[in-house]
């Protein structure tokens, strides 16, 4: 069913033989086109990674939605982060060590390491403060931890100088989540980031 939006004089989904939709955040219209489903071993092994890579970015997309300097125009950060891995779509499987959740110009932090004490209530990450004349003093580390087969997902972020964080969250016994780190600053109201690291715990 397609609704017409008469304010901004545009409409999505399927009006009579033409269908309206979204393309890089502008509106637009075609011919509408009966789809063909088909399901061959290429189209399969795409959507077997779409499925996988959507799933476990879908643990913390929302976590990450104000601590994220991806360009999410016309898109959410989930979305943003599938464009980002878009070979690994189309490898048909999730690579969670090589899974990139953000990217920029800042530097990388050095020194990252995380744990998960004994009774298993918390992640503790500690790292060397990244220092340059592009970092400013609001700069923050972000640690997201993350596993699909437990359902399990933690975010947190503190001050790049402060180097450590612990971030509350009960993990699971047998479960050992994948780690990824990276430095977001801000300029003005827009932020900037460093390309994400990943680290196996």
């Amino acid at each position: 069913m397609g609704v017409l939006n008469l304010l901004k004089a545009n409409w999505t989904g399927k009006v009579g033989q033409t269908v309206g939709a979204k393309w890089k955040n502008k509106s637009t219209i075609r011919s509408y086109t009966k789809p063909a489903y088909t399901n061959t071993p290429a189209q399969q092994i795409i959507r077997a990674g779409f499925g996988e890579v959507t799933s476990f970015v879908a643990l913390f997309s929302d976590q990450i939605r104000s601590l994220s300097a991806l360009d999410t125009k016309g898109m959410s950060v989930r979305n943003a982060i599938i464009k980002l891995n878009k070979d690994m779509i189309q490898a048909g499987s999730l690579s969670p060590n090589t899974l990139q959740v953000s990217r920029g110009g800042l530097p990388k932090v050095t020194g990252f390491t995380a744990t998960i004490p004994a009774l298993r209530t918390s992640i503790t990450a500690n790292w060397t403060a990244a220092t340059g004349a592009t970092i400013s003093d609001k700069a923050r580390l972000i640690v997201i931890a993350a596993n699909s087969e437990f359902n399990f997902a933690a975010v947190g972020f503190a001050l790049n100088s402060a180097g450590t964080v612990s971030i509350p969250c009960v993990v699971p016994t047998g479960c050992t989540p994948h780690v990824y780190f990276y430095l977001l600053d801000y300029r003005g109201s827009s932020r900037v980031a460093s390309p994400s690291d990943y680290f196996a715990l």
